[in-house]
């Protein structure tokens, strides 16, 4: 019983955020920005640079609840919620090590955008591995990961996170 609670609630979780996309999606294209609060607009400036998931954002049935088939491969509302976890990481220094990752990737001359990629492609890994072997989130490992990333090259960095994922 605990399990299928925890499976609703977090199907409703989901369903809450595709619904906020939308919503904000639709304020931006009528130009509504005034009804944003402060989050919203975050959220907002990370839609917009994701215009090419506008198809997804006005979705009626990806919005109103059907669930993504892993067969589908990309879902575009969990790329959102990956990059507004890690421009808040940013924003917050938490942990540190994303912010010097960042800075880091900064002055090689790669965009904000960019940068945050690699951080979502981190926390992709990690979640994905945590959620296959049935572990909790280990932020040891992920401040690791971002340490390690900051020794290579940006085009490096990829090979360097799925060596780390590949002797699972």
């Amino acid at each position: 019983m605990v399990d299928s609670f925890a499976k609703t609630f977090e199907h409703l979780k989901q369903q809450d955020s595709k619904m906020q996309i939308n919503r904000i999606w639709n304020l931006i294209k009528e130009g509504n920005y005034a009804e944003l609060n402060q989050d919203e607009q975050k959220l907002a400036m990370i839609i917009m640079d994701h215009q090419e998931f506008q198809e997804y954002f006005e979705n009626e049935d990806l919005v109103s609840g059907r669930e993504y088939k892993e067969a589908e491969g990309f879902n575009p509302f969990l790329h959102i919620s990956l990059h507004q976890m890690a421009e808040d990481q940013l924003a917050s220094e938490t942990p540190v090590e994303a912010a010097l990752l960042y800075e880091y990737i900064d002055r090689m001359g790669y965009s904000r955008h960019e940068a945050i990629h690699v951080i979502v492609m981190i926390l992709i890994h990690l979640i994905y591995d945590t959620y296959k072997n049935n572990k909790t989130f280990s932020e040891q490992r992920y401040k690791r990961l971002l340490v390690k990333c900051r020794k290579v090259k940006p085009s490096e960095m990829q090979d360097v996170v799925e060596r780390e994922f590949s002797s699972n």
